[in-house]
C-alpha cells in the first residue's frame, strides 16, 4: 500500500472521529451538563486527601472527593465542557452527548468513556 493511499485513509478516519465529537456541540439541540450532589462528607479523611475516586455506571459519572477541588470535563480536542467546585462528598454528573472525555480534578486526570 502506497504512502499516498495511507495518509488519505488516516485524514479520513480522523475527520470521522472529528465529525463524532463535534457534531452533538453543532446541532444546538443538546441540554447542560447535570451536576447533583449526592452525598456530603461529614468529615475529611487526611489520610486521602489528595484522592479522587471516579466511577462510571449507566452512562453517569460518580465522582467522590475528600476535601474541596475544581472538577473539569474536557472533549477529547480539549474544550471545556463544564466545570464546578465540588464540596467533600459523592457527586454525579450526567453528560448530555456519549463520547471520549477527559476529567480533571486537581493533580488527577482521567479518560472518560461514556
Amino acid at each position: 500500500m502506497s504512502i499516498k493511499i495511507l495518509s488519505r485513509i488516516v485524514a479520513a478516519i480522523a475527520l470521522a472521529c472529528l465529525l463524532m465529537v463535534a457534531a452533538p456541540a453543532l446541532d444546538g439541540a443538546s441540554s447542560a451538563p447535570v451536576w447533583e450532589e449526592l452525598q456530603r462528607a461529614t468529615h475529611t479523611d487526611d489520610a486521602a486527601v489528595d484522592v479522587v475516586d471516579v466511577e462510571l455506571r449507566d452512562g453517569k459519572i460518580y465522582i467522590v472527593v475528600h476535601q474541596p477541588v475544581k472538577v473539569e470535563i474536557f472533549t477529547i480536542l480539549g474544550q471545556l465542557v463544564t466545570s464546578r467546585r465540588l464540596t467533600p462528598g459523592l457527586t454525579r454528573l450526567t453528560l448530555p452527548q456519549r463520547g471520549l472525555y477527559i476529567l480533571k480534578a486537581g493533580p488527577v486526570a482521567r479518560r472518560i468513556n461514556i
